[in-house]
Formats: C-alpha cells, sequence, structure tokens
C-alpha cells in the first residue's frame, strides 16, 4: 500500500509537470502567432512619386511606376489634348486622393477638368498624362520605367519637380503689326512667358546699359541659379551675367539664352501664358 502511494504522488507530480510544460509550449506558440499577426501591412505606393534617370534628371510617376507628362500647350493650365486621336495616344492622369513621395509636396497637386468633363491632375498647374503608343488598331500604354513619350513632336516631356526654365508652344500676337504666329517660347516654372530685347548686345559680359532705370521697372530681369531644362534645351545655351545697376549702386545677376538677357514683361501682370510684349524691340524668347 506505501508503495502504491508513492508511485501516485510521483505520478501525480509527472502529470503536472507534464501539463504545466504543454501550457508553456502552447503560451509560447500563441505569443508568437500574435506578434506575426501583429505586423503592419505592406503600405500602399504613393499616388505620385519621383524616378531617376541618368539624362532626364528625377521626373514624376504614378504609384506604379508609369511616367507622368506635361504638354506644352498647356501652357495657361487648361488640357488641350481633347481630339480624339490626342486623348487616345496621351490619356489623363487623375489621382482622386493625393499621396506623394519623397521630394515631392501634395500642395503642388490639383484636380482640374479636361473639355468633356473628364477629371484630371495638374501639377504646379500643368494637366499630367500617361502616354500610349499607336499600335496597330489600338494604343498601347508604355512599360513602368520607360519615357519614350519624351520629346515626342517637341511638345511632350517629361515632368521635373526642379525645372527653372520650360517651353510652351502657342499662339503670340505681334501688339506692333497685329499679326499672330503659332511658335514655342521659353517660360518659367509657374507659365510666365520670358522675353528678349533686340538692343541687347550679344554674349554680354556686363549689362550696364540698353534695358535700365525705367526700362527694367516695366521689363523686370530673370534670373535662376542651377538650370534645370526639359531634354528640348540645352542647358550649355544658359549663361549669367553680372549687371552693374544692383540695388544701392551694386551688382546683380541676369539669366541669358544663347547670349540675350531674358526678361518678364510688367504688363503680363505675372498671369502664365500671358504675352503682352511681342512686339518692336521685344519678342519672346524661342529655343
Amino acid at each position: 500500500m506505501a508503495l502504491f502511494t508513492i508511485r501516485f504522488h510521483w505520478l501525480a507530480r509527472c502529470s503536472a509537470r507534464t501539463l504545466a510544460g504543454f501550457l508553456l509550449v502552447v503560451l509560447t506558440l500563441s505569443s508568437c502567432q500574435k506578434k506575426e499577426d501583429a505586423v503592419a501591412p505592406t503600405p500602399a505606393p504613393p499616388a505620385v512619386q519621383l524616378a531617376n534617370d541618368a539624362k532626364l534628371g528625377s521626373f514624376l510617376t504614378d504609384g506604379q511606376g508609369n511616367t507622368l507628362y506635361y504638354f506644352t500647350l498647356d501652357v495657361s493650365g487648361s488640357n488641350n489634348c481633347g481630339a480624339a486621336a490626342c486623348a487616345a495616344q496621351w490619356p489623363v492622369f487623375y489621382a482622386p486622393a493625393i499621396t506623394v513621395g519623397a521630394g515631392l509636396n501634395a500642395a503642388d497637386f490639383t484636380t482640374g477638368k479636361t473639355a468633356g468633363g473628364q477629371n484630371q491632375t495638374l501639377y504646379k498647374g500643368w494637366p499630367l498624362y500617361y502616354y500610349a503608343a499607336p499600335t496597330g488598331s489600338q494604343n498601347v500604354r508604355e512599360q513602368p520605367g520607360q519615357t519614350q513619350g519624351n520629346g515626342i513632336g517637341d511638345v511632350w516631356y517629361v515632368v521635373r519637380p526642379d525645372y527653372t526654365v520650360m517651353v510652351a508652344m502657342g499662339a503670340v500676337e505681334n501688339k506692333v503689326t497685329s499679326k499672330t504666329s503659332f511658335k514655342p517660347y521659353l517660360i518659367d516654372p509657374q507659365g510666365r512667358t520670358l522675353y528678349t530685347f533686340s538692343a541687347d548686345a550679344a554674349h554680354p559680359t556686363t549689362q550696364a546699359t540698353n534695358c535700365t532705370g525705367g526700362c527694367t521697372d516695366a521689363w523686370p530681369i530673370f534670373y535662376q541659379a542651377n538650370l534645370k531644362v526639359p531634354s528640348c534645351l540645352k542647358a550649355s545655351d544658359f549663361g549669367t551675367i553680372t549687371r552693374t545697376d544692383g540695388p544701392n549702386g551694386g551688382t546683380r545677376l541676369q539669366t541669358t539664352y544663347k547670349g540675350s538677357p531674358l526678361y518678364y514683361f510688367v504688363a503680363d501682370n505675372g498671369v502664365r501664358a500671358k504675352i503682352e510684349g511681342e512686339g518692336g524691340d521685344w519678342a519672346v524668347a524661342m529655343p
């Protein structure tokens, strides 16, 4: 009887230890499972992000890496790609909720509408598009990472966030002759027209005369450091001169294009796509 009692107590202790070990394993596995369940899901990509290219620099893409483009005829901020063939080759980009990747500011994006009432996302006032190449009887969107639409027709370009000079295309009226011509011209990133003055000497090293005093009140000078331009322009065509008519008798800098100093026109009122200064000695700066 005593032997039976000893064995019973020994078995009871072993069973308790086994049960405790089993519970410990169960709790450990449960804890691991909870940790696995608690892992945050992979966040969705931003609606717009930046891609990089050795030749084109940083430019905008959608969240899947599809390149976005701007149309030089859209300088006013309105979609001018409404014809069926154009719209098929250049589908609009629209993101109802803008989230952006590193290097971009969500405040630079707005929503507009095409002439047909379709929503379209704008970046710094420029409507955004994809590129879909004509292939047989249909148009096929290019693959993520491709930039085949850049430079097409000399009017379509990738969208860089750091452009300092851009190209626009539109009707330009000569205010002296009242004749209108359709041509490309240089603008700043806000779409404001840039001009040249025929009285300025080519390739000047200083600019103390020609357009000074009251002239620069009407024709403010344009200056941008670190020129970033679309692929249709050469950064080497831009230069800088030092003017001697700076504040308090000092100097100031002015950007030149192919040797000609660049100016704004005050009558344009800083409005994008406005051209009131064409005519006489003044002309829009042409690429």
